[in-house]
């Protein structure tokens, strides 16, 4: 059988070809009744798009089905550029309002019967209940349950549950609670039996394996680092082994294989932790294939036996290109972050014809959301935008992921506050460097880096004189739910940290240059963020410049219009020195190769 969802229900069909049968009929627009077809919260959030899936005996149907009824609608205008325009219709939900209503349905092919299971444990949906949010359903192998994760409305209980097919009760399998910020969770990884499974937690405020089953009994702590693993990479069964990668390197960002016997003994690291890995165990697990770099260090192919011991080089990168060309390796730094304890990173790039006896002009490259990636070890290929004659710096920040919860806790109801004291933190880190000149940066980013840069340069003037900031979240009242509340709270009980960091009673503070794109399609970042901004900035009597995307979506400006911006503002509007004079305006003057 085939299942489809079609204008918001529910229809099945043989997959040979046959009549097709309907299973729901409250589906559609105007019952504002989704079944199978993700909700906008959903979609974006807990990236949930087709919520449908069959039972291993193909004979049983789980879907979610989700009720907007209560949801305000925002109009987005689309085809603006055509001789009539559209509307999209979101039922958008933003902080502080209804959310969607979300439900777990089952049907049975044979007795065609549909059921709701009971996610909330018999609770009416409210904020508080464990099962505001639901998503990622999956079945058991015996098909007996429906697997769901789901959370509170502020996301700070994280539940993995079972729902029986046979009673719809659901019950708690693992919970995951962080009372005092927003608890995290994936999907559980099942060994060959079906009940048990590798658990991914924070509990101990670094990410660690366990092993479970699914009467929720805890077999074995299979990882004990006071350091994040990343990822599940093998599990050998037979031979009783999880094969993982964990941030146990000299620094986090240097990314190490792991193996750990199945009942958490005998765990050991088994690369250079000088370096980053990645890497594919074999199919027998007697061999893994280990590509290792450094920011500063191309990748190296070499195979290794189970031990880590080095069987043979398999190939090496031909960097000798980069060399004749005269580029320079990536610099990384260390800095001290704004709370005055923390060790951030920082990577530094240089035009090919750098000359440390000159000072020139810098460029940073922010993104800085909550738990994102932020810098890794990753070789550094040669950056064009510095072939105009930029310094180029990408900085660490509280809210990247690595260093464990303590710390990223430390940015909750500080969102656009701590990471951006770290960014300006870093831009100092740069000042005693004879070649920086410090009244020539700009700062740029997109969606939340947009919001970043325009912040950067509104709350530490004195270490940015240009920004270009596109797609920004001017006001995190005007984004989704989920994200916004994870991060900040409820509005109507948290509204002084919303109000800190807004964008919008920053814009009196502007000194500097900026420049802002939108696009007027973005369906994620609405136009009414820049709409908003650039009215508070106006009414504020503040000068800068917009760009629009004409029908373009949730995107950046085009790169050689930012270019044209920053030379105009740093180079040109300024009395050249003796690096901005040599600085090369028509484009890159050499192949990054």
């Amino acid at each position: 059988m085939r299942a489809i969802s079609r204008d918001y229900n529910i229809w099945i069909a043989p997959t040979a070809g046959g009549p097709e049968k309907q299973i729901t009929t409250d589906g559609g627009q105007g019952s504002r009744i989704r079944h199978g077809v993700g909700s906008y919260v959903y979609l974006e959030e807990f990236s949930v798009s087709q919520p449908v899936w069959w039972s291993p005996d193909g004979k049983k149907l789980a879907w979610m089905r989700y009720d907007e009824t209560k949801v305000e609608d925002y109009f987005l205008q689309l085809d603006q550029t055509h001789t009539q325009s559209t509307v999209l219709t979101q039922a958008y939900p933003h902080p502080g309002a209804n959310n969607p209503v979300a439900d777990l349905m089952v049907y049975d092919t044979e007795t065609g019967v549909t059921q709701t299971m009971d996610v909330r444990e018999g609770a009416p949906f409210s904020d508080e209940v464990i099962g505001h949010y639901i998503w990622a359903a999956q079945w058991t192998k015996d098909g007996a349950e429906v697997l769901v994760r789901r959370a509170d409305r502020l996301q700070k209980h994280f539940d993995l549950a079972a729902c029986s097919v046979a009673t719809t009760t659901c019950r708690s399998v693992v919970r995951e609670s962080r009372p005092a910020s927003w608890a995290k969770g994936e999907a559980p990884r099942f060994l060959n039996d079906g009940k048990r499974f590798i658990w991914t937690s924070e509990r101990t405020d670094f990410r660690n394996f366990y092993l479970y089953d699914l009467s929720g009994k805890q077999l074995a702590r299979l990882t004990r680092h006071a350091f994040d693993v990343v990822d599940i990479v093998k599990v050998d069964e037979q031979g009783g082994w999880l094969w993982y990668t964990a941030r146990s390197g000299d620094n986090h960002m240097l990314v190490q294989l792991h193996r750990v016997r199945l009942n958490g003994s005998d765990d050991k690291r088994l690369t250079d932790p000088k370096l980053m890995h990645r890497v594919d165990i074999s199919p027998d697990g007697k061999f893994f294939l280990d590509v290792e770099q450094a920011h500063d260090k191309p990748p190296v192919s070499r195979l290794r036996d189970a031990n880590g011991k080095l069987v043979t080089d398999i190939a090496a990168s031909d960097a000798s290109r980069f060399a004749t060309l005269g580029l320079k390796p990536a610099e990384f730094f260390v800095f001290t972050s704004a709370d005055g304890k923390t060790p951030l990173y920082g990577q530094l790039q240089f035009p090919s014809n750098f000359d440390p006896t000159k000072t020139y002009p810098m460029l940073v490259s922010v993104y800085g959301g909550p738990a994102s990636a932020g810098l890794t070890e990753s070789f550094v290929n040669a950056n064009p935008l510095a072939e105009y004659g930029f310094l180029i710096v990408k900085l660490d920040a509280r809210t990247n992921l690595g260093r464990g919860r303590k710390i990223l806790d430390t940015t909750y109801k500080q969102l656009g506050v701590a990471e951006i004291d770290d960014f300006a933190a870093g831009i100092r880190a740069l000042w005693d460097r004879p070649y920086v000149d410090r009244e020539r940066v700009g700062i740029y980013g997109t969606s939340y880096g947009g919001t970043v840069a325009a912040a950067t340069i509104l709350r530490h003037p004195e270490t940015v004189q240009a920004a270009s900031a596109s797609s920004p979240v001017a006001d995190y009242r005007l984004y989704d739910t989920a994200y916004s509340e994870r991060h900040l709270g409820l509005p109507q009980t948290d509204a002084d940290a919303y109000e800190r960091v807004s964008l919008l009673p920053l814009a009196r503070q502007l000194t500097g240059d900026l420049l802002i794109y939108y696009g007027t399609s973005d369906d994620n970042v609405h136009p009414k963020n820049a709409l908003q901004f650039i009215r508070a900035l106006q009414a504020a009597g503040k000068s800068f410049e917009v760009q629009v995307g004409p029908d373009k979506g949730h995107t950046g400006i085009d790169q050689g219009r930012m270019m044209e911006f920053f030379i105009e503002r740093l180079v040109l509007d300024r009395t050249p020195n003796s690096g901005g004079s040599d600085a090369p305006i028509s484009g890159p003057s050499a192949d990054p190769g």
